[in-house]
């Protein structure tokens, strides 16, 4: 298995090459499990606020979701990868006790 980090930097690469560089802020990968109990991986990736728009366009969700499960899979990585979106905002607003 790959670690974080590394997974980290292919799911950017990606990101960036399906959105634009320019719309995307972060990518954040943590493990997580499937709802099988087997191993898997939570990607966000955080998209500029203006950059979100870009989920909406043709295939973009799922091409970034089957260009990362490729790569990642050639690269000898077994866990799936479930990709989320968000912005910064969204994400700071998540965190908050009061909501």
């Amino acid at each position: 298995m790959l670690d974080l980090e590394r997974i980290a930097e292919v799911a950017q690469e990606i990101a960036r090459a399906t959105f634009g560089a320019k719309w995307v802020e972060d990518v954040r990968v943590e493990p997580t499990s499937t709802w099988t109990g087997e191993d898997a991986l939570q990607v966000m990736v955080v998209l500029h606020p203006s950059g979100a728009r870009l989920l909406s366009k043709a295939g973009k969700a799922s091409g970034m979701l089957g260009k990362l499960g490729d790569k990642l899979d050639r690269m000898g990585e077994p866990r799936f990868a479930f990709v989320s979106y968000a912005t910064q905002e969204e994400l700071d607003a998540s965190d908050d006790p009061e909501c």
